[in-house]
């Protein structure tokens, strides 16, 4: 007889902030979650940005802008500008 053992933490060992969004292509907007993961502590490595789309029916053409996606995201995270210098572009 095999022997099992299940093993399940109760402190959460991250937690993820949501942050919603959409690309117009084609005049139509398709909608996406983009997840950002982080350690509970904020120690270790950060974890994977993730995109999810709101619908199945997403163009090819649009779900290739996952990178695109993430690394605006990074780019919005790293700017200091305050909302009204960046609007002022």
């Amino acid at each position: 007889m095999s022997d099992l053992e299940i093993t399940i933490n109760k402190e959460p060992s991250f937690t993820e902030i949501w942050h919603e969004g959409y690309i117009t292509y084609n005049s139509e907007k398709h909608y996406f979650w983009l997840i950002h993961p982080r350690n509970v502590d904020d120690k270790g490595d950060p974890y994977e940005l993730e995109v999810r789309w709101f619908f199945q029916r997403v163009p090819m053409e649009v779900r290739a802008m996952h990178p695109y996606i993430i690394e605006s995201f990074k780019q919005t995270l790293n700017d200091t500008r305050t909302k009204q210098d960046r609007s002022s572009l």
